[in-house]
């Protein structure tokens, strides 16, 4: 594609050429025109030329090695999106607790068990997440993203899980600082808005990895 207008370029470059030549009066100045030209012209080539480096093509035993780093990180980034999608289940199932109790759909004494049971559900996906690695014989390039990724995941998780649990420690009824139903939603509501996390943002390291991993057209 990219030759053929070049091509096309040279032919209405050199049509514009001869049309100046000939209405031109002054050949010394149509020369250093030309000149001019040509060297603007292998200029621009070069820095285009540089600027799209030609990808080394990949040998066999190269791409079949691409091939399985690309397996290793897929299975593992299956395994691992299911715990995301468990943060994101918990995360949901806490708010529409909190947002019962707020329109006295619930009793405290119900947010409570609700809460209870939410925190060990998200203590046991705490502690599992804790314990992920990246996988062993992926390269030290990937390796090292996925090592990011999992400090931002475990601190994501932990810190939803201290937020759960401390809504937990609020709604408990044997402990609860008043009977007002107003100010037991204020609490927890002090507590969801102190303690939440920010959010888990692992987006870049996930692209990074994946076009590290991606073999170009020019290589297969």
């Amino acid at each position: 594609m990219f030759s053929y207008i070049t091509a096309a370029l040279a032919v209405i470059a050199a049509f514009l050429l001869l049309l100046l030549y000939r209405h031109l009066p002054n050949r010394k100045i149509f020369r250093y025109f030309c000149v001019t030209l040509a060297l603007t012209g292998a200029i621009a080539y070069i820095f285009v030329d540089s600027a799209h480096p030609v990808q080394p093509v990949m040998s066999e035993e190269e791409k079949y090695e691409m091939q399985q780093q690309q397996y290793l990180f897929m299975n593992w980034y299956a395994d691992y999106q299911k715990d995301i999608d468990q943060l994101d289940h918990n995360w949901q199932v806490y708010h529409a607790i909190l947002e019962s109790f707020k329109d006295d759909s619930i009793s405290i004494q119900t947010a409570y068990v609700r809460l209870k049971q939410l925190e060990d559900d998200a203590r046991q996906l705490r502690d599992r997440i804790a314990e992920k690695t990246p996988p062993p014989s992926l390269n030290d390039t990937c390796y090292d993203l996925l090592i990011e990724v999992l400090r931002k995941t475990r601190e994501y998780s932990e810190a939803q899980y201290r937020t759960i649990a401390l809504s937990r420690a609020v709604s408990d009824p044997v402990h609860l600082r008043s009977d007002d139903p107003a100010e037991q939603n204020r609490s927890l509501q002090d507590v969801m808005l102190r303690e939440s996390p920010v959010g888990l943002f692992t987006a870049t390291e996930i692209s990074a990895i994946r076009e590290y991993l991606t073999i170009s057209e020019e290589s297969r």
